[in-house]
């Protein structure tokens, strides 16, 4: 297990609860499947696994979320086909054109209809809070994603300052420097992929993948005013990602180095995703102080 995708978020004031509290806060959103005309729900389960009752999971001061999603997917393909028959076969029995009115209320009942029988996606996201630094780990891609599940633990909490980061420095303003010095600030290597856009003007989105950024083509677009957007780097030699100027960490990598030291393998699944959280934990303590140094240390 590894948080491949994440949103990072820091908190104002300190974490400290006891599973016990945790178990009570959490269990009026704890996951219930969808039912009747529920289109999506979403809620708490047990880190542990569906047979576990605990809805947190706390390793020293490093505290672990999971939520499950279940969204009922009625593509608006199939509702608008069923529509047009029910529209053409009431306009031909009865010989007059149906009104905007009884068109959304038949879309109405075949939404009704067609729900129950509708495909379920599912998905799992984990949110780890350390108690230690202050920071919120959402892992997911998606900036909606994570406020939704942010705003579902605030909830469930009644109170939880996370807030996005914010640098002293510009996150664009440091990446393109970088780019351009072809080298980053200590603990940071340039990789081989990067997002230039223009500022201003219609200079457009410049992507290069797996190719050598230090070229005239990459300085080009750097001095015709472009900056990056996003950029490929290594943090500690160790994990390998792609940050963007939102601190978005997307294609989050562990080295092989570190994959072979901590490959734990344990026939107690629990004790496995013990050794698999606190490898989580423990690589995420180390780069995100580098990346918040790198762009100039959080701002007040």
């Amino acid at each position: 297990m590894w948080f491949k995708n994440v949103r990072v978020y820091t908190l104002d004031t300190g974490f400290k609860y006891s599973p016990d509290e945790l178990d009570k806060l959490l269990a009026p959103q704890k996951y219930v499947p969808c039912s009747g005309q529920d289109m999506v729900r979403f809620g708490w389960v047990s880190p542990l696994g569906q047979d576990e009752e605990v809805l947190c999971h706390k390793i020293n001061d490093d505290y672990f979320f999971r939520c499950k999603t279940e969204k009922r997917m009625l593509p608006a393909s199939v509702v608008n086909e069923e529509l047009k028959e029910k529209v053409e076969e009431l306009e031909l029995k009865q010989a007059r054109n149906v009104s905007k009115k009884e068109k959304a209320e038949l879309k109405e009942s075949i939404v009704t209809e067609l729900l129950p029988r509708a495909f379920r996606l599912h998905r799992e996201n984990w949110i780890w809070v350390s108690g230690r630094y202050g920071y919120v780990v959402v892992n997911v891609a998606s900036e909606k994603q994570a406020e939704d599940l942010i705003a579902l633990l605030r909830k469930s909490l009644g109170s939880l300052p996370a807030r996005l980061f914010k640098f002293n420095k510009s996150i664009n303003d440091c990446m393109t420097e970088w780019v351009a010095n072809g080298e980053g600030p200590a603990g940071i290597e340039i990789g081989d992929e990067v997002e230039l856009k223009a500022v201003e003007g219609a200079g457009g989105t410049v992507k290069a993948k797996k190719q050598d950024l230090d070229t005239a083509e990459i300085k080009a677009h750097l001095e015709a005013g472009k900056v990056v957007t996003s950029l490929a780097i290594t943090v500690n030699d160790d994990v390998s990602l792609v940050i963007d100027d939102t601190f978005s960490l997307k294609r989050i990598k562990l080295s092989d180095t570190v994959i072979d030291e901590n490959a734990t393998v344990s026939d107690d699944p629990v004790a496995q995703l013990d050794a698999d959280l606190t490898l989580i934990s423990g690589e995420f303590s180390r780069i995100l102080p580098t990346l918040i140094d790198a762009f100039g240390g959080e701002s007040e």
